[in-house]
């Protein structure tokens, strides 16, 4: 039978041009990582053959008074960087978060499993001894029912806008199954009495999201 061989070389090849611009759905195969790349007619080296069908981190690159209420903050979002498989508006791509609306909440279209992490940077906005300590979760909500999923982001300490100001709440990466229609969202609830303002720092909180299967 006759064999196939595709056009190969090692990545740098790839990288610095050697293989050239492969034209559209034509292969390059790397010889020393053994990775399938797939060209689009334009794209120098093509492009990865495999890749998640959603990849996305999402940004705030605004403050929010994330204390304003004693439980639920909502944590919310308005930049997606880098991204795909992602939806502003209906459901024509894996997930749906809009950065105008309901900022804080991502609709799963495509049952699956996810991979997610969440980081939220705060800072004290107050002279006035704050002793702020914050939990962050994940919510996921399936038929008006909400549960809680993943790890605990706590342990940030705030004091006072002058001393102890800054600190951040995270929850390390975990998958979860979601069922299509579900919906997820980050909060904070407050784990002391205080309600001084504590506001989320511009660009210091991110929320990354993968679909694994």
């Amino acid at each position: 039978m006759p064999e196939i061989k595709l056009k190969r070389g090692t990545d740098e090849d790839r990288r610095d041009g050697t293989l050239g611009t492969p034209a559209q759905g034509e292969p390059i195969y790397t010889t020393d990582d053994k990775t399938l790349f797939i060209g689009d007619g334009s794209t120098g080296g093509g492009l990865p053959a495999c890749k998640p069908p959603v990849c996305v981190t999402l940004y705030n690159t605004a403050t929010q008074n994330i204390n304003a209420s004693a439980t639920d903050n909502l944590v919310e979002f308005n930049l997606h960087s880098p991204a795909f498989g992602v939806a502003t508006t209906g459901t024509t791509e894996d997930i749906t978060h809009s950065t105008s609306s309901n900022k804080h909440l991502i609709t799963i279209n495509t049952a699956g499993t996810y991979a997610m992490s969440a980081n939220v940077s705060v800072n004290a906005t107050s002279s006035t001894p704050t002793r702020w300590n914050g939990k962050l979760r994940f919510v996921k909500t399936t038929s008006s029912t909400a549960t809680e999923i993943g790890g605990l982001g706590n342990g940030g300490y705030l004091r006072e806008a002058s001393g102890q100001d800054e600190t951040a709440l995270s929850v390390p990466m975990f998958a979860f199954t979601f069922a299509a229609a579900d919906t997820l969202h980050l909060k904070v609830d407050r784990e002391s009495t205080t309600s001084a303002a504590v506001d989320t720092i511009a660009r210091g909180c991110t929320l990354y999201i993968q679909r694994l299967a």
